[in-house]
């Protein structure tokens, strides 16, 4: 699979289009949801979120928790815990009220996130060794020989695509405007939790099971923990400053 947090890259032209058309966050969050299922099993298998089916009673209500779990936890404590060198690109995006917007343009974030997750769809369908274009056309499963190894046009596509992919999702973060803004301290507790967290999480999921040749597991629960670490510890730093004060 291209690598997750590349698929966003196929919806930026969307954003030359009028904003009340598209939802930023429901185009991106449904490029990513689709993988989700990956964090979720902590492992890389998908039964559900890469069908037609899937969309709807998966993929779909799995981005609209994923949008509001962004927006109301993790948004506002990683941007300003990120480093300086970010805000001014960034903390502009902290004053959208998230919950307001979906009240008011619910159908336009709903169609945006089924944007999102065809266009995840229709690139796994080139880059996956069973996806539905590699299926349609042989020529995808032929093979380079490259240092001895056999490897599938699919797969080459598959992190080709991902590479370029990243490369304009940075291109487009570069391009966003700069605004004076004040300078925010950056909370180390915040960040020794997030590390703490995303420790234990790997140590109850390896603990179970592990085996390292499984590569492609260990990445995903690697990626798993670090997410789930990045919506407990707002909650926890939250009750614990409700706790002292």
């Amino acid at each position: 699979m291209p690598f997750t947090f590349s698929h966003p890259a196929i919806i930026l032209p969307l954003r030359y289009f009028p904003a009340k058309w598209f939802s930023f966050t429901g185009l991106v969050i449904g490029s990513l949801t689709p993988d989700f299922e990956y964090f979720i099993r902590m492992k890389v298998q998908s039964i559900y979120s890469h069908t037609v089916v899937g969309i709807f009673w998966f993929d779909l209500p799995l981005a609209i928790l994923l949008a509001f779990l962004f927006h109301n936890l993790v948004r506002d404590p990683l941007f300003f815990n990120l480093p300086k060198s970010f805000h001014s690109r960034i903390l502009v995006f902290t004053e959208f009220n998230w919950n307001l917007y979906f009240r008011k343009n619910w159908i336009v974030v709903l169609i945006s996130i089924l944007i999102g997750i065809a266009s995840h769809l229709l690139w796994d369908g080139f880059t996956h060794n069973h996806g539905y274009f590699t299926e349609q056309f042989s020529g995808l499963k032929n093979v380079f020989i490259i240092f001895g190894h056999e490897i599938p046009i699919w797969k080459i596509t598959q992190h080709l695509s991902s590479l370029i992919g990243a490369f304009f999702i940075i291109l487009a973060y570069l391009r966003l405007p700069q605004k004076n803004i004040i300078k925010y301290s950056i909370s180390r507790k915040y960040w020794i939790l997030v590390f703490v967290l995303t420790l234990f999480v790997l140590f109850i999921r390896f603990s179970a099971s592990f085996n390292t040749k499984a590569f492609g597991n260990i990445i995903v629960s690697v990626i798993a923990a670090f997410l789930i670490s990045l919506i407990l510890s707002p909650v926890i730093l939250k009750l614990n400053q409700l706790k002292n004060s």
